[in-house]
C-alpha cells in the first residue's frame, strides 16, 4: 500500500512502513519519555520571528481546514491530504504580511499561526520558535522536553515541546491548582537538591551552636518554583525527509492562561530581546547607563513600559552577559590585546607597561596615549596633580591618574595606572613607568594628597620636582580633629585662616604663628593637632610655594574633579578592560572640548569689560578661558588706590578696607616702565602665570597699554602646542557607521509604528486600513530587497605575520586597600559641630570623666 505525499511541489511515494509511523495499529508512534529532565528555551524570541515553515504548495491547500486532533489519544491519525508543507515567514495574528530577512527573498504571504498535525518546518529551531510564538499568543510558557536521537548518526530525530507546567504537582499541595505566577521564574531546584541544601544548612547551624559562636548562620536562598499541574499541552515534531513535521499536537491546558498581553513577558520562554534592540542596548551599556535608564529609553520608543516585551531584569541579565563575554578569556589578557591593537592601528605613540608577580598575575599597570605624551613634552610638564584614592575596577585596585592643565585651564590626563598596593615600591614602579613614557622628563611641580609612601617615592624618582600636599585634605582633617577646640573658642578659626592664607613669606608665617600660639594657648600643647600641622608646614602652607607654578589650585581638586567625570563613564564593579575602553572615550571627549575652546577663541568675539588697551591686548594673546580669568582679575583694579612709595615703588591700599582673595592688607609693587619689569609681593604671576590686579592697577596708573612679553606665558596662548591630530582620527569620515544607521532607523520606525498602532487599534476599520498597507509595503520592500541584492566580490587578503604576543597575564586577585571606607555615612569636613563637653559626675571637672576620675579611687 502506498500513499502520495505532497512535498515542495513534487510527488513522493510514502511506503507502508513510513505510514506506520502515523497509522495506529501498525508500528504506532514512539512517544517520548516525559520523566526525562527538561531544559528551558534559552533563546530570546524576536518581535518578528524568522522563517518557520515552508511555503504552501498552492492556495487551495492553504485554505483547507485543519485536521481534527484527538488530544487524549496515544496516537494521532494524520490525513495524507492535510500534510501541508510551508516555507516563508511567520506572521502576526492580524493576518498581516512579513518580510523575508537575512537575505531570504521569499514572497510575503499570509500564513496560519497555530501549529497543527502535518505542519512541516525547515529547521528544528523554526519549529521551536513557531510553537513559542503560539505560546506567547495563548499565554503560556514553553519547555523543550525529551528528544530522541539516531543510534547510528547521533542526530536528533524527534523533539517534544511542552508547557512549562507539564510535571506532576508536588505531593504536599494535594494537586491543587494555583493561580499563575507571572513574575520572572528563577532556575528550579529538584526536591532532592533542596533536601541536600537544607541538610547542609542545618549542619552549619549545629556546628556554630556546638562551638558557642555568635556568628549568624548563612541565609537560605529564597527560591520561587513553578506550580506544576501535569499539563498535557505539547507539540512533537519528527524529522521526515529532511524536514521536521508535527506528528502530535495537544492544544488544551488544565490551568489558567495569561490573557493580558503585557504580562506575557514575565513567562520564561518569552523573556528575550530582538537582535536590533540588543545592539541598541549594547550601545547604551557602553555609555554606562543603568538598566533602569535603559528601560526608560526603550519605554519612550514603545510608547509605554507596559508595551515593552521584556523587563528591566532582562536588560540587566543581558548587560551582565556582555560583561562576561568581553572578559571570558581573561580581563588583563584582553587589555593587553586591546593595547597592542590600539598601538598598531590607531596610535603608534601609545605606551603601556605591566608588572607581573611570580604567578603571572598583574600587580601594576600603566598606559598613556601619544597625544598626552606630546602635550606633556611640549608645554604641560610644569605642573601635575597625582591622586590614588578612587577605585574604579572590580579588583579594588586604586586608580592613579596623572592630571595636567592645558592651555585653556582645563584638566587633561597625562597617563594613568592601577596599583595593587599603595606602597612606596608600587609608586616607584609607577613613577618609573611615567618617566620612561615621557623620555625621562620629570614634572617641575607635583601636588598629591598627604600619603607617606607617595612622598617617599616622589623623593626618590622625582628629586628635582617640588612636591606639595593637598591643602584641602589637610584642612579637612584639621576641622574633624580640631572641631571641638574651634567650637569652644570663637575667633580661633578666623585667626588660624588669616595666618595660613595671608602670609606671603615663610618669615611672615613664622611671626604670625608665634602670635597665634601666644593668643591661643590651647593650640600650643604637645598633643595638639595644631602642633602637627605646624611641623608639616613646608608641605602645604601656601607661602612656601608662592614662587612655584601651581596654576589656580592649592589642592588635588583637578584629580578629584576628573574622578567625578570618570563616574559618568565607568563604575567600580566593572573590569579593567571596560575602564581602558572608556578611557579612550574620555580622552576623545577632552579633545572635543579643547577643540570647542579653540573655536571660541579664534572665531567668536567677546565684549571687553573696559576700554583699557591692556585688556584688549590680553584678549588678543590669551586663550578665551584664560582671558576670562585675566578679566576677573582686571575688574579688581577699582578696589585699590595707588600711593607712591619712593622710586619705582608703589603701595596699593584697598579703598573699601577689604578685597576679595587679597584681604585687608596693603601690597607693595615694584615697577620699572623703562625696563618693563614689574613685581608684586602677592606673587600671583609666579603661581598662576597671569598678572595680579595690583600690577594691572599700576599699568593703568603709568599708562602701560600692552602686557610685556616676559609676562605672557606661551602655555596660555593658542601657540602652546603644535597641531596634533591622531592619524586614525584624521582619516575617519565624519559620518555615522552603517550598522549604527540601521539601529537608528529601527528605533525611529518602532516609535512611528507604535503611534500608528495606538490610533488604528481604536476601530476595526482603521485596523483593516493599516493591515492593508502593511501587506502592500511588505510586498514592495521584498521586491526592493531582490533588486538591491548583489553578490559581494571576493578579494584576496594578503597574509601578514602576527606580532609576537607577550605572555598572557592573569587577572589580579581582589586586594584590600585604604581607598574608600565603607561607612554608613560620610561626614563632610565642612561640618563644624564640636562635641558636647563631658563633665565628671564625681568631681565636676571638664578635663576627664567619672571613669578616669582620681577621686573615685580614693
Amino acid at each position: 500500500m502506498e500513499w502520495l505525499d505532497v512535498s515542495f511541489g513534487s510527488l513522493t511515494v510514502m511506503s507502508s512502513y513510513q505510514l506506520a509511523e502515523f497509522v495506529p495499529g501498525t508500528h504506532g508512534v514512539d512517544f517520548l519519555d516525559l520523566n526525562e529532565v527538561p531544559f528551558d528555551i534559552n533563546e530570546e524570541p524576536g518581535i518578528l520571528p524568522p522563517n518557520y515553515f515552508t511555503q504552501l504548495l498552492d492556495e487551495a491547500i492553504d485554505e483547507s481546514p485543519q485536521p481534527p486532533v484527538n488530544t487524549h489519544a496515544a496516537v494521532v491519525n494524520v490525513e495524507p491530504a492535510a500534510t501541508n508543507t510551508y516555507t516563508g515567514p511567520f506572521v502576526a495574528p492580524t493576518d498581516t504580511t512579513s518580510i523575508a530577512q537575512d537575505g531570504n527573498e521569499d514572497e510575503a504571504s499570509s500564513q496560519p499561526n497555530d501549529p497543527h498535525v502535518g505542519m512541516r518546518y525547515d529547521t528544528l529551531e523554526g519549529a521551536k520558535e513557531h510553537y513559542n510564538a503560539h505560546a506567547a499568543r495563548k499565554g503560556f510558557s514553553v519547555k523543550v522536553n525529551s528528544n530522541r536521537r539516531s543510534t547510528i548518526t547521533g542526530e536528533k530525530q524527534k523533539q517534544q515541546f511542552t508547557c512549562n507546567k507539564f510535571r506532576r504537582p508536588r505531593k504536599d499541595d494535594g494537586g491543587a491548582e494555583l493561580q499563575v505566577d507571572v513574575r520572572p521564574i528563577p532556575d528550579s531546584v529538584s526536591e532532592d537538591e533542596a533536601d541536600i541544601e537544607n541538610a547542609e544548612l542545618a549542619s552549619v547551624v549545629a556546628d556554630l551552636a556546638a562551638q558557642g559562636r555568635k556568628e549568624k548562620a548563612p541565609k537560605k536562598r529564597k527560591r520561587e518554583n513553578i506550580v506544576h499541574t501535569f499539563c498535557k499541552a505539547q507539540m512533537v515534531v519528527k524529522l521526515i525527509d529532511g524536514r521536521w513535521e508535527v506528528i502530535h499536537f495537544v492544544p488544551e491546558h488544565n490551568h489558567p492562561l495569561i490573557h493580558k498581553p503585557s504580562l506575557t513577558k514575565y513567562l520564561r520562554s518569552h523573556q528575550g530581546m530582538p537582535k536590533e534592540e540588543k545592539e541598541f542596548v549594547k550601545n547604551l551599556h557602553n555609555t554606562n547607563l543603568t538598566a533602569g535608564k535603559m528601560m526608560e529609553i526603550m519605554s519612550e520608543f514603545y510608547g509605554s513600559e507596559l508595551l515593552v516585551p521584556y523587563t528591566t531584569k532582562t536588560i540587566t541579565n543581558y548587560c551582565a552577559t556582555l560583561t562576561r563575554e568581553e572578559t571570558k578569556d581573561g580581563d588583563l589578557a584582553k587589555v593587553v590585546s586591546y593595547f597592542i591593537e590600539l598601538k598598531e592601528e590607531k596610535d603608534p605613540d601609545f605606551y603601556f607597561r605591566l608588572k607581573l608577580d611570580d604567578e603571572d598575575r598583574v600587580e601594576n599597570i600603566f598606559w598613556v596615549d601619544g597625544a598626552a605624551r606630546k602635550a606633556y613634552a611640549e608645554a604641560y610638564h610644569d605642573c601635575v596633580s597625582f591622586d590614588a584614592t578612587y577605585l574604579t575596577n572590580k579588583y579594588s585596585m586604586p586608580f592613579a591618574p596623572f592630571i595636567g592643565i592645558n592651555k585653556h585651564g582645563q584638566s587633561i590626563m597625562l597617563g594613568c595606572g592601577f596599583v595593587k598596593q599603595e606602597l612606596a615600591t608600587s609608586y616607584d614602579w609607577l613613577f618609573e613607568s611615567f618617566l620612561i613614557a615621557m623620555n625621562g622628563l620629570a614634572p617641575d611641580n607635583i601636588i598629591t594628597d598627604q600619603d607617606g609612601a607617595m612622598a617617599v617615592s616622589i623623593g626618590r624618582l622625582f628629586p628635582s620636582s617640588v612636591h606639595r600636599n593637598c591643602r584641602w585634605h589637610i584642612m579637612q582633617n584639621a576641622q574633624l580633629k580640631c572641631g571641638p577646640t574651634l567650637g569652644r573658642n570663637p575667633g580661633l578659626a578666623e585667626d588660624f585662616n588669616d595666618c595660613i592664607d595671608f602670609s606671603f613669606s615663610p618669615e611672615e608665617f613664622e611671626a604670625k604663628w608665634a602670635l597665634f600660639v601666644g593668643k591661643w594657648p590651647v593650640v600650643g600643647g604637645a598633643n595638639s593637632y595644631f602642633t602637627t600641622l605646624y611641623a608639616n608646614r613646608a608641605k602645604w602652607v601656601p607661602c612656601y610655594f608662592k614662587h612655584r607654578f601651581f596654576p589656580f589650585l592649592q589642592s588635588t581638586q583637578r584629580s578629584e574633579g576628573f574622578n567625578a567625570i570618570l563616574k559618568r563613564y565607568t563604575n567600580p564593579h566593572k573590569s579593567i578592560l571596560n575602564f581602558v575602553q572608556q578611557y579612550e572615550k574620555l580622552q576623545t571627549h577632552v579633545l572635543v572640548k579643547e577643540g570647542g575652546n579653540d573655536y571660541r577663541t579664534d572665531c567668536l568675539e567677546l565684549t571687553p569689560w573696559s576700554p583699557f588697551p591692556v585688556e584688549e591686548h590680553a584678549y588678543k594673546v590669551y586663550c578665551r578661558d584664560i582671558y576670562l580669568r585675566f578679566r576677573n582679575e582686571f575688574e579688581l583694579i577699582g578696589r585699590y588706590n595707588v600711593l607712591p612709595f619712593g622710586c619705582n615703588f608703589y603701595k596699593l591700599e584697598p579703598n573699601r578696607g577689604w578685597c576679595a582673595k587679597y584681604g585687608t592688607r596693603t601690597y607693595l609693587v615694584t615697577a620699572n616702565k623703562e625696563e618693563a619689569t614689574y613685581y608684586c609681593e602677592c606673587s600671583k604671576m609666579d603661581r598662576d602665570g597671569i598678572l595680579c590686579c595690583h600690577i594691572l592697577k599700576i599699568f593703568t596708573h603709568l599708562g602701560v597699554d600692552e602686557i610685556p612679553d616676559r609676562y605672557i606665558l606661551k602655555r596660555w596662548t593658542q601657540g602652546a602646542l603644535s597641531g596634533y591630530v591622531p592619524a586614525a582620527v584624521a582619516e575617519q569620515p565624519d559620518v555615522m557607521p552603517p550598522e549604527s544607521q540601521v539601529q537608528l532607523r529601527h528605533a525611529n520606525l518602532n516609535m512611528g509604528f507604535t503611534k500608528l498602532a495606538r490610533i488604528a487599534s481604536r476601530t476595526d476599520a482603521a485596523t483593516a486600513i493599516v493591515n492593508k498597507h502593511l501587506r502592500a509595503a511588505a510586498t514592495e520592500i521584498s521586491h526592493l530587497n531582490k533588486s538591491l541584492k548583489k553578490k559581494k566580490p571576493v578579494s584576496a587578503v594578503p597574509s601578514t605575520s602576527a606580532p609576537d604576543q607577550p605572555t598572557k597575564p592573569r587577572d589580579p586577585s581582589k586586594t584590600t586597600t585604604k581607598g574608600r571606607t565603607k561607612e554608613h555615612r560620610t561626614v563632610s569636613a565642612l561640618e563644624l559641630h564640636p562635641k558636647k563637653k563631658v563633665q565628671c559626675h564625681t568631681c565636676g571637672s571638664f578635663e576627664h570623666n567619672s571613669a578616669t576620675c582620681k577621686i573615685r579611687f580614693l
